[in-house]
């Protein structure tokens, strides 16, 4: 994939380092000469010093043939403008940061395919791993409506060797079990195992009372 990428802050260097392991073709846009040097230095990518918000930069990386713009800087305003004159150019996929909460239905309006603030995500799963010690992983769905989120089956859960029909998980949907290395698509008569990660959708309100039938 032919691959833009603007800002090189932790985001980006990250993505640079990715991207250039699955050989893909990258360039790099930022306004930090210093940023520029450095990445240029060490991964064999096209280096840009400029605004990516300005419409020659873009051409100057040729923005018109890109797969994909990657826009990780910490200003709403200039990802979200990057990433329409991108997609206005003929980039055939934009994807932007977005820092601050109150942005995100202003990406959502505009098609731009976002990442939520990176800081806030962490946040939220130290304090969710704190606060739901059973869950061992969970992603939110729908602007937080929604979770998928993994249980670890003890040894001493009541639910061993319960069929997923006698569960009686109304608020959620059990979509996976991993066992010993393997994935399982659950049906009704599926046993649950000591060890099982079970992968479960649910509704963010109820997800406190599905976890707890896991419980020993």
């Amino acid at each position: 994939m032919y691959l833009i990428i603007v800002g090189l802050g932790g985001i980006g260097k990250n993505l640079v380092d990715i991207a250039t392991r699955e050989k893909n073709d990258v360039v790099v846009i930022d306004q930090d000469e210093k940023r520029c040097r450095e990445i240029a230095a060490k991964y064999d990518v096209l280096t840009i010093l400029g605004d990516a918000t300005e419409r020659s930069t873009l051409e100057q990386a040729d923005a018109g043939r890109a797969d994909a713009l990657i826009a990780t800087t910490s200003d709403d305003a200039a990802n979200l403008m990057m990433a329409l004159t991108a997609k206005g150019m003929g980039t055939k996929k934009t994807v932007a940061v977005v820092n601050q909460e109150e942005h995100v239905e202003m990406f959502k309006e505009a098609g731009i395919f976002m990442y939520e603030n990176p800081d806030m995500t962490v946040a939220s799963h130290l304090y969710f791993s704190v606060k739901r010690p059973r869950i061992k992983d969970f992603l939110p769905v729908s602007g937080g409506k929604a979770e998928i989120f993994e249980v670890i089956v003890s040894d001493k859960s009541k639910v061993v060797g319960k069929k997923i029909s006698k569960l009686r998980i109304k608020e959620g949907i059990i979509v996976a079990i991993e066992r010993d290395g393997d994935i399982i698509l659950p049906k009704g008569d599926t046993v649950i195992k000591a060890h099982d990660l079970v992968t479960i959708f649910a509704k963010t309100k109820n997800v406190e009372r599905i976890s707890s039938i896991f419980a020993p």
